[in-house]
């Protein structure tokens, strides 16, 4: 009884041998990966640009050589995964399937770069963008704080043409005197009339009474206008500011706290007005 149990399992592990040694006749078998004919055949396919048809050809490849390395299938996997089918993540996981094998080939450099352009194509396509560079997020926080502070200045200086500039709280609002012909003057008080009747009950006119004489203060005495002379030069002392590249005149205004209005009328030869552009290196006059 116990030779007849031993039977099965003699021919079962005889029928195991026998498959294995086939397997590995199979495997011995196999040609080189280039010159397989799905091989070949995905290579004419791209050449056709046929692509998903030669994506199925290096693919049956790879399955049929199972555990055997197939880099050059791998490569161009990838190489049509990423530029092709739009799939970054299958194409990452292809491009290193082939370093694996030849880490060392002259095409590494150009495999490392196509995995770095599959991953960026893969974050480009996430909703929050992880994988940004920094220093790019940091140009554009500066360049936009850049032109928030221009749109300010150039809002100030608007109000300055417009007539509604608010002079800067630091300094305290001047005083416009007018001239004695346009200050107003005091009004003048007619005395009423008296009215007498003599004897007969007829009226009388009378004279009215000197109206009440309202002094007023002599207007000041002012100088007679000297004649114009010659410009003098600008002293050494007094204070001046060279136009830099990113000035404006409300730039300017603030940093020497002086209103705009009055920087434009120191320097009326080389700035008209406060829309005037300004030129680098040109020297203003701060008053």
């Amino acid at each position: 009884m116990r030779k007849i149990r031993r039977v099965p399992v003699l021919l079962a592990a005889l029928l195991g041998l026998a498959l294995a040694g086939c397997g590995d006749r199979d495997r011995a078998q196999l040609p080189a990966e280039t010159d397989d004919p799905f091989y070949v055949q995905g290579k004419q396919l791209q050449k056709q640009s046929r692509n998903t048809e030669a994506l199925n050809a290096f693919l049956k490849v790879i399955d049929r050589r199972g555990e055997n390395p197939s880099p050059e299938s791998h490569l161009e996997v990838g190489l049509i995964c990423l530029h092709h089918t739009k799939d970054p993540l299958s194409a990452i996981y292809h491009l290193r399937r082939y370093l694996k094998v030849h880490p060392n080939s002259k095409q590494a450099p150009y495999v490392l770069g196509q995995i770095e352009a599959a991953r960026r194509e893969f974050a480009a396509a996430l909703p929050g963008r992880p994988l940004d560079d920094q220093s790019v997020r940091l140009g554009h926080d500066e360049e936009l704080r850049r032109l928030r502070r221009e749109n300010e200045e150039l809002r100030a200086e608007v109000a300055v043409l417009r007539g509604g500039a608010v002079a800067p709280p630091s300094r305290a609002p001047r005083m416009i005197s007018l001239p004695v012909e346009m200050q107003p003057r005091a009004a003048t008080v007619t005395p009423p009339v008296a009215t007498v009747v003599d004897a007969s009950g007829a009226p009388v006119a009378r004279e009215p009474a000197p109206a009440p004489v309202i002094e007023r203060a002599p207007p000041p005495v002012r100088s007679a206008p000297a004649t114009p002379a010659a410009p003098a030069p600008k002293a050494a002392s007094g204070r001046s500011h060279t136009v830099a590249a990113k000035d404006t005149l409300f730039s300017i205004s603030r940093r020497y706290n002086v209103s705009v209005a009055d920087l434009v009328a120191a320097n009326r030869a080389q700035v008209p007005a406060a829309s005037s552009p300004l030129r680098i290196g040109m020297v203003l006059r701060i008053p």
